[in-house]
């Protein structure tokens, strides 16, 4: 019998493109042990699925799989029901239909803002970061108004982001010089005088719906702070990798094939789907449960790999290929389950506008003569640095 191929993103074949490795952990075992690591490991989309939506495995005893010493504090991220549903249910509020309608007049002169100064960069053939120069600016500008903070703070909100995002990735080196716990706390104080603000004086913002949900006794003042915190360390990278992602997936599509996708929706789905920034999440099981044949027990570790589902054959139709117009996409770029993202609504939003605000016909992209560099982070997974520049002669 074959012998099931470790999954460690932390080797450089691996965090370079991982995919060729969920193939070969997929054909071969797609629900496997590896007695070394400790830990199962889910390959299949119908395995991932049923995984993350089994409340015998757990989010919160699924954080002792990370390396770091640091524990992340209570949150949607780390608790499990009835904790989870309180927490979530306090935050809600913010990503609901009417409130993602009401952002979408602010957030899409921004983003085509945003847009048009890219453009103009691009216009001069010069090659141009994608992601220094255009996503992750984006990117803070929007989380920033979302959350409710001042223009000015922005910089600020952008240095706390690059310090803390570290927090997300369970196999980062520890923070042996205490920068990221020190950002980290100066990102929350900040935090706590807008919530005492917004207690006073309520806005259309997320932080508003937490000081609201504090105000009626739904959140303990911790549990307003630990949200807020992770609506930002939550949402900054990924926002960003989601642009960063798309764009390196784009330089290898004609663009005449994104513009034959139809609806924006369908094309942003299958970039989440293509090259998801959150390629996987931990559980622990709390007894034991059958999958795929296999007896996981009491106590045992879980690693679903979210982006070995996204490109299972057994689901998807040509996965290892950008198919704009893929109609049926049931991907787990954001999860599912109990745990599914709640910030997915302001994601697709985000991406949707991007595509909506770039000129007609779509302008063609080609990588510039710098190489590209991966960010070193594990989780999300994204670029440090994306260099682009516009065809010649072309739109």
């Amino acid at each position: 019998m074959a012998t099931v191929p470790v999954f460690d993103p932390r080797r450089p074949d691996g965090h370079a493109d991982p995919y060729p490795l969920y193939r070969s952990m997929r054909s071969l075992a797609p629900v496997s042990h590896v007695p070394s690591a400790g830990t199962w490991f889910v390959t299949s989309h119908e395995h991932c699925l049923a995984v993350l939506r089994d409340a015998r495995f757990s989010a919160s005893k699924g954080q002792r799989l990370r390396l770091r010493r640091t524990a992340l504090p209570p949150s949607m991220l780390t608790t499990d029901p009835p904790d989870h549903t309180r927490l979530r249910r306090a935050a809600a509020p913010a990503f609901e239909p009417a409130a993602m309608a009401r952002a979408r007049t602010w957030m899409a002169p921004t983003v085509a803002a945003g847009v048009r100064d890219l453009c103009h960069a691009l216009g001069s053939g010069d090659e141009v970061d994608l992601v220094g120069g255009f996503a992750r600016p984006l990117a803070v500008s929007v989380l920033g108004s979302f959350l409710g903070m001042d223009p000015p703070e922005l910089p600020e909100l952008a240095d706390w982001g690059a310090a803390v995002a570290v927090n997300l990735d369970p196999f980062a080196d520890p923070d042996t010089d205490g920068h990221a716990a020190r950002q980290m706390q100066q990102m929350l104080e900040r935090f706590a005088d807008h919530l005492h603000a917004r207690s006073l004086r309520p806005a259309d913002d997320a932080l508003t719906v937490l000081a609201r949900a504090h105000t009626a006794g739904a959140l303990a003042p911790g549990d307003a702070l630990s949200t807020a915190g992770l609506l930002m360390v939550g949402g900054l990278d990924p926002l960003t990798d989601l642009i960063g992602n798309a764009v390196a997936a784009m330089l290898g599509t004609p663009a005449a094939r994104l513009e034959s996708g139809g609806r924006l929706r369908t094309v942003v789905e299958e970039f989440l789907r293509f090259d998801a920034p959150i390629q996987f999440t931990a559980r622990q099981a709390t007894e034991a449960v059958e999958l795929g044949g296999q007896r996981v027990s009491a106590g045992d570790n879980v690693v679903v790999l979210l982006g070995a589902a996204n490109r299972d054959p057994a689901r998807f139709t040509d996965p290892d290929r950008v198919v704009p117009d893929r109609r049926t996409n049931p991907h787990l770029s954001f999860g599912a389950g109990p745990h599914a993202c709640l910030g997915a609504p302001l994601a697709r939003m985000f991406a949707e506008l991007i595509l909506e605000a770039l000129p007609r016909p779509l302008p063609s992209f080609t990588a510039g003569p710098t190489p590209a560099v991966r960010r070193p982070a594990t989780v999300p997974r994204g670029y440090q640095r994306l260099p682009i520049r516009r065809i010649a002669g072309q739109a």
